[in-house]
């Protein structure tokens, strides 16, 4: 009935649910109990996919069905019991919404948060680690289209690349292993090229753009602290930035 009444509550429920019935499968996996382990597991999942059904049928604001994705990626990135197969089941559901979403910018930004589902955990080594490195390449490649199918509307939708850069330079340094310098050289350049060219309709888009700018010198900062540190000189000596 809070489905009904409250469908947004309803949703947010779910997943806290779905978190804690994930933390009680990890004690009883400390416990070696195995079949309490799978029985809690089942019911987290059970709880996120009512939290989907909630979504499908009753959220259809843009900025609602935004939140939402952002709370179920949050939520996915907090469960550590999931069998393969079942977790891959409700991430590859989720790059489903982010994909389907109305506004563009909103989709390309969805896209790239989703990507975070498909490379989690510390490093390779982490017991609970999930890697798919082409498909983290595969959302941020859609990301990349969509943000200049953007760009081609505003100018000022160039901030989506910089947010993009971001993600990769991310991916980079955490050794994913289908990220290379030639994305994030090519990425920076891509760019630089834009905000050379770019023009503005209105005072808005030109406080956007000092925004961007801002953001994008940032991050150049950040790859030349890497390229100057001797940890790190060797890993991002071919990055052009």
């Amino acid at each position: 009935m809070l489905a009904i009444a409250d469908p947004r509550a309803s949703f947010k429920l779910n997943l806290e649910a779905a978190i804690s019935a994930d933390k009680c499968a990890i004690l009883a996996s400390s416990s070696s109990s195995k079949d309490t382990n799978s029985d809690f597991t089942s019911i987290s999942y059970e709880f996120i996919t009512q939290a989907f059904q909630i979504y499908e049928d009753e959220i259809s604001d843009s900025k609602a069905q935004q939140r939402s994705i952002e709370m179920i990626v949050g939520t996915l990135l907090s469960c550590k019991m999931f069998e393969k197969d079942d977790y891959e089941a409700l991430i590859t559901k989720t790059a489903q919404y982010a994909a389907k979403l109305l506004k563009k910018p909103d989709q390309c930004r969805m896209v790239t948060l989703v990507s975070h589902l498909f490379f989690t955990g510390a490093d390779a080594n982490d017991k609970g680690a999930y890697r798919n490195p082409q498909r983290v390449l595969e959302c941020l490649q859609r990301a990349l289209k969509i943000a200049d199918a953007c760009s081609m509307s505003s100018s000022a939708n160039v901030q989506l690349f910089v947010e993009i850069l971001e993600h990769y330079v991310y991916y980079f340094e955490k050794d994913n292993p289908v990220i290379s310098d030639r994305f994030v050289s090519g990425l920076v350049a891509l760019i630089k090229e834009h905000m050379e060219s770019i023009g503005f309709s209105s005072s808005a888009d030109q406080m956007v753009f000092a925004e961007t700018q801002g953001h994008y010198r940032h991050i150049l900062r950040y790859l030349q602290k890497k390229k100057d540190e001797k940890e790190s000189a060797k890993k991002f000596a071919n990055v052009v930035c």
